[in-house]
């Protein structure tokens, strides 16, 4: 029978157990709110919200002030649509002097257990004055070019009974944190950074009561600088647009291809000038001269590395022109010593000419030094007069 009762009291104790372990996972409020976000002193602060169906309906309310002591605990019950409303007067004898300080109280609502219910802030002043406003919410830093990072943030849940006028932004480069700006909206660029170095940034809200405790602190490091090759001299710069990645350009394969042109037309203009490369042959012979005294040609061979390049084509004219010039004054030297061929003398041809009619030699000789001095004064190399006078001496006997 003893064994019994004491089976009995173990079984009762662990469903005791079970009971305040599990039961409050299933057993809690699922919203709570107030009817305002800020209060002053003699208000009545209602709060609302709902249940899960089937859970129990008795619900309670514990408050905190802003030290986060605790002020007092209501309680009330959900109705059969599962809501609940419990009202607190802050104006009566027991509750008046409770409610003394002034900032931001917390409530929580809950059913079995209070670390699973649900929480609200509310703002309550005594006197009804404004108060500094909650943190702003969620601060991010995006870094996005090297020397450049974007800040954005939400506003705070309560303004403390007065308009926010501003936000106050703070950046710590590892000297502490410093205000870099006092910023009207919810986000900011900051600008002007090194590459690759790490930065921390708070942000703070503003109204009329002051300067709210700093936001959540975030941490950034701007991106190191692209590496690109810029010509000297050009006037292309870095530009970095940054989608969240190290920015690249064409800057460099461009101008790789500018240089290789340069260096194909350098080639072209290397073999232009090799083509070119010619003898120069000028003439200078005086006609009163002998021919054993007779003026040697001057030939001036441009070249480079050593080598020779030849252009026969342009040869051609000069050769000629040295031989007729020769002929010519041949001439004039045999007819001036009264020296003539030899009339037997007879070319040396392997067909025979027996048939063709006889030439003299010296007619020869002189059509082929006129034809000579008819081509130089058409090239301009002779005056009209000199064409003359040679001619004329071509004709003497």
């Amino acid at each position: 029978m003893k064994i019994s009762m004491i089976n009995l009291f173990s079984i009762l104790f662990v469903s005791s157990l079970i009971s305040s372990v599990i039961l409050p996972a299933y057993a809690e409020v699922t919203s709570i709110q107030t009817n305002e976000a800020f209060y002053k002193g003699g208000s009545q602060i209602h709060f609302s919200g709902t249940i899960a169906p089937g859970d129990s309906p008795y619900v309670t309310v514990v408050i905190y002030d802003s030290n986060n002591k605790f002020v007092l605990l209501s309680s009330g019950v959900a109705d059969s649509n599962n809501a609940y409303q419990i009202m607190v007067d802050t104006s009566t004898t027991s509750n008046h002097p409770k409610f003394s300080l002034k900032g931001i109280y917390n409530a929580t609502a809950f059913i079995m257990n209070q670390a699973a219910g649900k929480t609200v802030d509310f703002v309550f002043s005594p006197d009804g004055s404004s108060i500094v406003s909650s943190s702003p919410i969620s601060l991010k830093a995006t870094p996005f070019l090297s020397t450049e990072i974007d800040l954005s943030w939400y506003a705070p849940k309560m303004n403390g009974g007065s308009p926010i006028t501003g936000y106050k932004i703070e950046r710590d480069s590892g000297n502490g944190f410093n205000v870099i700006k006092n910023n009207a909206i919810l986000t900011y660029q900051d600008t002007g950074l090194t590459p690759s170095k790490q930065y921390s940034y708070r942000v703070s809200a503003i109204n009329s009561a002051g300067t709210s405790t700093p936001s959540n602190m975030v941490y950034a490091t701007t991106p190191s600088v692209p590496v690109q090759t810029i010509p000297p001299g050009s006037s292309e710069t870095s530009a970095q647009n940054n989608t969240g990645t190290t920015q690249t350009t064409n800057v460099q394969a461009i101008y790789e291809e500018i240089q290789k042109r340069i260096e194909n037309a350098k080639r072209l203009q290397q073999l232009m000038q090799a083509k070119s490369k010619e003898i120069s042959l000028n003439e200078n012979m005086n006609l009163g001269d002998s021919i054993g005294n007779a003026s040697t040609s001057n030939m001036e061979i441009i070249s480079e590395n050593k080598l020779l390049s030849v252009d026969f084509n342009n040869m051609l004219y000069p050769l000629i022109a040295l031989a007729g010039a020769g002929v010519i004054v041949a001439v004039l030297y045999v007819k001036k010593n009264k020296l003539w061929f030899n009339s037997d003398f007879k070319s040396a041809n392997r067909h025979d000419d027996s048939m063709k009619p006889v030439e003299k030699e010296d007619d020869v000789v002189e059509d082929y030094s006129l034809m000579i001095l008819k081509n130089r004064l058409a090239k301009g190399e002779i005056t009209i007069e000199e064409f003359n006078r040679l001619k004329d001496a071509l004709k003497e006997p």
